[in-house]
């Protein structure tokens, strides 16, 4: 699936991916353990009556959202590892370009 392979996207295409993973990881992460910790206390606090009232859904989605962030991490990672990738490839290039030819010898 040529969708997914970055190698073939354009660089700024996978800027811009890497962006909005970073702002959505961002976003996600915010107040994710601060709702977990109240989350917490409140289980602790309230016991029973607090999973009657649908504490374990909220663990639940507090598990959904951080599996969210992690996905967001992996794909932010991996568009940091493509480009930094075709930057050394085009640092060798031009490095390897620089280099004087050695002149034939007679």
């Amino acid at each position: 699936m040529s969708l997914i392979n970055l190698k073939r996207w354009h660089s700024a295409l996978v800027l811009l991916l890497a962006g909005v993973m970073a702002v959505i990881f961002a976003f996600v992460t915010a107040n994710l353990v601060s709702q977990a910790m109240a989350n917490w206390e409140f289980l602790r606090e309230y016991g029973f009556t607090a999973i009657e009232h649908g504490a374990l859904y909220q663990v639940v989605e507090l598990f959904a959202l951080g599996a969210i962030s992690m996905l967001c991490w992996m794909v932010f990672k991996t568009c940091e590892h493509v480009l930094v990738d075709r930057y050394l490839d085009w640092a060798e290039k031009t490095k390897s370009d620089r280099k004087p030819k050695a002149a034939p010898k007679s």
